[in-house]
C-alpha cells in the first residue's frame, strides 16, 4: 500500500506524505514545482471503487481520491465557486414628447426636403421634360425603320428626322424634318365602308395644309398624275405662309384606294425647293401601297330616307349617314321635311359646320317669275327670324356649280343662290332650288356654311339626282 499521495503531475514521480497534507488548501510540489489545490470530496459524489489513488489526466481536473478524505486539483482548473451576481439593466422611462434637439433636426429635415423638391421642379424638372421631348420629337438619321401597316409599308429617307411636334400639330402619325428645315408628311384615314367624296379627300387636303400654312395658301391641280407606291396620286402644286409671313412652296399628293384615303405633303421654305426635290422623291420611294389590303371590297350603300311628297307625286332619297332627319313640328315655316347634316369630320375647317336643308310644297304651278319672287322674299323673312334681324340674305350672282341633269324630262329646274350675312360678313349661301311639274312645286332651300360650301354642294347635288316622278 502507498505510503501517501503520489503527485498528480503524471511526469513527476514525487509522493506526498498524508501529514503535511491535512488541514491545508494548497500543496506545492518539491519535485516538479507545480501547486494544487486540496479539497475534500463532494458527499453526493459516488465512492472510489479502488482503495488504490486514481489520478485524472492533467487537462481536465486532476483529481487524486482515497479513503482519508483529500482530493488534489490543478490550480489551473478551479472554478470559482460562487455565481456572478447579474445586473439587471435599468428602464428607461418613457418620454412623452420629442425634445427641442429631435424638434430642430425634423425641421431641418423638411426644410431640405422642400429646398430639393423645389430646386427639382424649378431647374431639374424642365431639363428632364426638354430631354425626354427632344429624344421623342427626334429620331436619328441612321434609324430608318422599316413601317408595316394594315394598309401600306414605309421607310422612312435616312437623311430626315422624325417631328413629333409637327405630326401632332398637323393630326398625323408621320412628319419628318429635313436639313434644309423642309418637312414631309403622311396622312391617311380609313373611310370604312365607303369611298370619300372629291371634296372630302380636297377638304382633307386643304385642312393640314392650313395648319401649317395659314396665310395666302393657294393650290393648283396639275394635269399629270405621279406613281407613289405603285399607286396614281393627285398632285396639287402648294403656296402659303406661315404664321411668322415666311412664303413656303410644296407639292401634295392624294389617293383612294378602296375606301381608303392617302396624303403626302411635301413643304420647303421658298429657297430651297429646288435642293430638296430629290429627297421627296427618295422619301416616296419609301412607300408601298397595300392595294390588296382589303379583299374583295366594294363600297356599302349609304342608308337613306325616301321623302314622298304624294300631292305632288314627287320622291327624294336622302342619305340617312350624312343627314339626320328633324321633326316639321318645331318649324313655323312648315316644311314637308327638315334635314341637319352631319359634321363629315371634327377636325380643321369641318369643326361646327353643318348644313340644313329644308324642302316645301306648292299645290299650285307657279309661272309668274314676279310670284316665285314673292315665295322667295317670304321664306327669306322666316329665315331671318330664326336668326335675327340684322341678317341679310342677297342674291349672289358669282357662285356658280354645275348640278347634274334630271333623270325625269316632266321636271323643269331653276337654282339660284343667295349669301347670307351677318354684320356684314358672309357667314353662308342659300341654295334656292325651284322644281316644278304640272302639280305643283317642290322647293329646296339649302343653307350652307361658307367654309364648307364645296362639299356640301356635292352632297345636295348627290340628293338632288334622286328626284323622279312618280306616274
Amino acid at each position: 500500500m502507498a505510503s501517501g499521495f503520489p503527485c498528480p503531475n503524471k511526469s513527476c514521480n514525487y509522493s506526498f506524505q498524508i501529514e503535511a497534507m491535512q488541514g491545508v488548501q494548497s500543496i506545492t510540489c518539491p519535485n516538479c514545482k507545480k501547486t494544487f489545490a486540496t479539497r475534500k470530496p463532494n458527499k453526493s459524489g459516488p465512492a472510489s471503487p479502488s482503495k488504490v489513488p486514481i489520478v485524472s489526466p492533467p487537462n481536465i481536473v486532476n483529481v487524486v481520491e482515497d479513503n482519508q478524505g483529500l482530493v488534489f486539483e490543478s490550480k489551473s482548473e478551479i472554478k470559482p465557486s460562487f455565481t456572478p451576481e447579474k445586473k439587471t439593466p435599468s428602464k428607461k422611462k418613457k418620454s412623452n414628447g420629442l425634445t427641442i434637439s429631435q424638434v430642430f433636426l425634423l425641421g431641418f429635415v423638411v426644410f431640405f426636403i422642400s429646398v430639393s423638391f423645389a430646386a427639382f421642379y424649378i431647374i431639374g424638372l424642365p431639363l428632364l421634360k426638354k430631354e425626354i421631348r427632344n429624344e421623342s420629337n427626334q429620331q436619328s438619321e441612321g434609324s430608318s425603320e422599316l413601317i408595316d401597316s394594315e394598309f401600306f409599308t414605309f421607310k422612312p429617307y435616312n437623311s430626315y428626322t422624325k417631328d413629333q411636334k409637327l405630326a401632332q400639330s398637323l393630326q398625323t402619325k408621320f412628319a419628318y424634318t429635313g436639313k434644309a428645315k423642309d418637312i414631309w408628311l403622311m396622312y391617311y384615314k380609313d373611310f370604312k365602308t365607303r369611298n370619300p367624296t372629291n371634296t372630302e379627300m380636297h377638304q382633307e387636303m386643304i385642312s393640314r395644309l392650313k395648319l401649317f400654312l395659314p396665310k395666302n395658301l393657294e393650290w393648283e391641280e396639275k394635269a399629270d398624275e405621279t406613281e407613289i407606291g405603285k399607286v396614281p396620286f393627285k398632285k396639287f402644286g402648294i403656296e402659303g405662309s406661315k404664321e411668322d409671313s415666311s412664303a413656303w412652296v410644296g407639292d401634295c399628293y392624294s389617293s383612294n384606294i378602296n375606301g381608303v384615303f392617302f396624303l403626302i405633303i411635301c413643304l420647303a421654305p421658298i429657297d430651297s425647293k429646288d435642293s430638296v426635290e430629290e429627297s421627296w422623291g427618295k422619301f416616296n420611294q419609301g412607300l408601298a401601297i397595300k392595294t390588296n389590303a382589303k379583299v374583295d371590297w366594294k363600297p356599302t350603300p349609304r342608308k337613306t330616307r325616301l321623302v314622298n311628297v304624294e300631292k305632288l307625286k314627287i320622291t327624294v332619297t336622302v342619305p340617312e349617314s350624312l343627314w339626320a332627319p328633324q321633326d316639321v313640328k318645331d318649324y313655323d315655316t312648315a316644311p314637308e321635311s327638315v334635314f341637319i347634316g352631319k359634321n363629315p369630320s371634327d377636325s380643321g375647317d369641318f369643326l361646327n359646320q353643318k348644313a340644313k336643308l329644308q324642302l316645301f310644297s306648292l299645290f299650285k304651278p307657279i309661272k309668274d317669275e314676279k310670284a316665285w319672287d314673292m315665295v322667295e322674299e317670304k321664306l327669306f323673312e322666316l329665315l331671318r327670324e330664326e336668326k335675327n334681324p340684322e341678317t341679310k340674305i342677297e342674291k349672289a350672282a358669282d357662285i356658280k356649280y354645275k348640278f347634274s341633269e334630271l333623270s325625269s324630262k316632266s321636271i323643269t329646274f331653276k337654282p339660284d343662290f343667295f349669301t347670307f350675312k351677318v354684320d356684314d360678313q358672309v357667314q353662308k349661301i342659300i341654295f334656292f332650288g325651284k322644281y316644278s311639274t304640272t302639280n305643283g312645286n317642290l322647293i329646296f332651300v339649302c343653307e350652307i356654311p361658307i367654309k364648307t360650301k364645296d362639299f356640301w354642294l356635292e352632297e345636295l347635288n348627290e340628293i338632288l339626282k334622286t328626284i323622279s316622278i312618280n306616274d
